[in-house]
């Protein structure tokens, strides 16, 4: 079953979600001597490309947007985001109500037909829901049990995915 529903535009997570976090914390990612994608990543990026506005959604406090840009291109991910959202930026975390009011005037898409999916079960799923946005949590490492069971759950992205390309 499909818990997604007339999806227009997509804001994933960036750190742990579409890039491993393994890496010094101290300086900005895309200055990080290696960088990696998250399994399954290009796979969900490319089953989505050109369906519908794909966005960048972080509460990252070291890296700014030219970095998330860099790091994202070191991995072949800079073509498919039309916006990056970061706190950096905004001076807001997505557990705050100006992050949400910046997506939906830059996307111009209501927020009832944004999905967000990330790998913070509170930051990424359950924050954005109390804004309206379809907040999935992606838990790919399956290592902490599922609090809120209207909260969907996803353990890889191209199953994320499948079901925004059901919902679109």
């Amino acid at each position: 079953m499909n818990p997604l529903r007339d999806v227009r535009a997509v804001c994933f997570d960036w750190g742990g979600t579409l890039m491993s976090e393994r890496g010094p914390e101290d300086i900005p990612m895309g200055n990080w001597p290696e960088v990696e994608a998250i399994e399954g990543a290009l796979e969900c990026l490319e089953a989505l490309a050109g369906r519908l506005p794909l966005a960048i959604a972080t509460n990252a406090s070291v890296s700014r947007r030219p970095m998330i840009e860099l790091a994202l291109s070191r991995v072949g991910f800079d073509g498919y985001f039309s916006h990056v959202f970061c706190f950096t930026e905004l001076g807001f975390r997505k557990s705050q109500p100006g992050f949400w009011r910046a997506v939906e005037r830059d996307l111009g898409v209501p927020l009832e037909n944004v999905a967000m999916i990330g790998d913070s079960y509170e930051q990424d799923a359950v924050y954005p829901r109390q804004f309206g946005v379809q907040g999935v949590w992606f838990n790919h490492r399956s290592s902490v049990e599922r609090g809120d069971v209207r909260v969907p759950v996803v353990d890889e992205l191209p199953r994320f995915a499948s079901w925004v390309n059901g919902a679109a």
